[in-house]
């Protein structure tokens, strides 16, 4: 059961990331973090997915470290984001980070 809210919570992460930026325009400055975000969170799910199918057991630790490495570097670029784009600090973002970290202390 908690396998599964792990892999729901992280899949809901990964799209709330992409919806949320999905909405901002495109500039230059942007794009290269923009792309960095959208591969770090959904990293952080696909290796909770890829290490619950894993045959063993070290298998599975090994992914969800994986999996933490990639939640904290999303935390990372998000708060880069925010620091650096103005129009970006608001509560939608501190959201963000908050379910990135939260993800990551869970992992």
């Amino acid at each position: 059961m908690a396998e599964y809210k792990l892999k729901e919570r992280t899949f809901q992460f990964s799209v709330s990331v992409i919806r949320y930026f999905s909405a901002i325009p495109l500039n230059p400055e942007f794009l290269f973090l923009k792309k960095q975000i959208y591969r770090s969170s959904a990293s952080v799910g696909a290796n909770v997915i890829e290490g619950s199918a894993g045959a063993t057991k070290k298998e599975l630790i090994r992914y969800l470290y994986i999996a933490l490495r990639s939640s904290n570097e999303t935390t990372y670029w998000l708060k880069l984001i925010r620091e650096i784009f103005d129009n970006l600090k608001n509560q939608s973002m501190d959201d963000l980070i908050a379910e990135s970290e939260a993800i990551a202390r869970i992992l």
